[in-house]
């Protein structure tokens, strides 16, 4: 049997998640994937229509990991922490992937269902229609934006990363006094701690600063 028969949308995806975390985002093409897969690049038509809908199902392939099964006694906010979590760290293990959902949502059956619990949540914690949209679009953004921002330096041992913000704390430091009162008064607490500590820092900051908005 040959391996255009064995093809399925399954194992494309699979290839293709090798080649993305291998080569990056950019070379996830219908000619490399075809190459990978020993098979003519047509053949991937078959199961996808054109590239994006691949590199959509490729994006939301990772998504799985986020837990948006409803758990008995857990308030919504707790469900909302621990979800937004999840997604970050999802993204963080496989940062090249997640490139796949910085531009658009993949609007398949992982987003889908980590849009429809989120809503969830918020519509159960109070949130009317627009204030639970307005609190979904935060959450988001904050989720993904800190994933983009901390992935760089996310695979680097934990004193390389230490050593990193140390020196940049030490450069916050050194600026001129009069020129930047405010940074250098603050320096030796900007970057203090972990990435995580400073996402859920926020993260816990944007939910209480959306109780209000509930209200």
């Amino acid at each position: 049997m040959s391996r255009t028969a064995n093809l399925t949308r399954e194992r494309i995806i699979e290839v293709a998640a090798v080649v993305a975390e291998r080569d990056g985002s950019d070379h996830v093409t219908v000619r490399a994937l075809g190459e990978a897969l020993g098979c003519d690049p047509t053949a991937l038509y078959r199961h996808f229509r054109n590239v994006d809908e691949l590199h959509r199902a490729l994006g939301d392939h990772f998504l799985a990991a986020v837990d948006v099964v409803p758990r008995p006694r857990e308030a919504w906010r707790a469900a909302v922490r621990r979800m937004c979590i999840e997604l970050r760290q999802a993204q963080l293990r496989q940062p090249r992937l997640a490139a796949f959902v910085h531009a658009a949502p993949t609007r398949l059956a992982n987003e889908l269902a980590i849009t429809e619990a989120l809503l969830r949540e918020l519509r159960r914690g109070g949130f009317k229609p627009v204030a639970a949209v307005r609190a979904y679009h935060a959450l988001v953004e904050l989720t993904v934006g800190s994933a983009a921002i901390d992935a760089p330096l996310a695979d680097m041992p934990t004193a390389v990363r230490t050593a990193t913000y140390r020196h940049w704390r030490n450069d916050y430091s050194a600026l001129d006094a009069e020129a930047f009162p405010a940074t250098t008064e603050v320096a030796k607490h900007l970057y203090d701690g972990s990435a995580d500590d400073r996402f859920t820092d926020a993260l816990d900051l944007m939910l209480s600063g959306l109780v209000a908005l509930r209200r």
